[in-house]
């Protein structure tokens, strides 16, 4: 993993057992990267399928930390006025996106499962399907 500079990343990913593996010394611990909320934040878990393939969503209360628990997807993140970036991420991988940066994935396994940690507040979700189109910018998914 490299230094991450929230200034000119989009968003970073890492293994956490890689992390753990190339730790040379058991009492230091290894900086992942940065995390940052403005107000209360959701812990849970969620099950996606297919069928949000295509759907996006930006969190303008703070950063997300999406752990890949099983499964494998690539999230594509946008910032406005820069090139998308990708990430090729499943079990085990953990992906950091900023707050306000939109995100996508594209599954490829039929589900993925995923820990997350997410600001309650300014979520936004949204389409790009054409069956869709009144669907942009709505309110995030409901929370059980």
């Amino acid at each position: 993993m490299k230094n991450v500079n929230k200034n000119d990343v989009e968003g970073t990913s890492f293994n956490i057992a890689a992390a753990f593996g190339a730790m040379a010394d058991s009492r230091r611990l290894q900086l992942l990267g940065d995390f940052a909320l403005e107000s209360d934040a959701m812990l849970g878990v969620i099950r996606l399928g297919r069928e949000k393939n295509g759907a996006w969503e930006r969190h303008d209360g703070g950063d997300e930390m999406l752990m890949i628990l099983e499964g494998r997807v690539t999230m594509t993140l946008r910032r406005e006025g820069a090139p998308d970036q990708t990430h090729h991420v499943g079990a085990g991988d953990t992906l950091l996106i900023p707050k306000g940066v939109a995100h996508s994935g594209m599954l490829h396994t039929d589900e993925v499962r995923v820990f997350f940690i997410t600001p309650r507040e300014g979520n936004h979700e949204w389409t790009d399907h054409p069956d869709t189109e009144g669907h942009r910018g709505s309110e995030f998914a409901t929370v059980e």
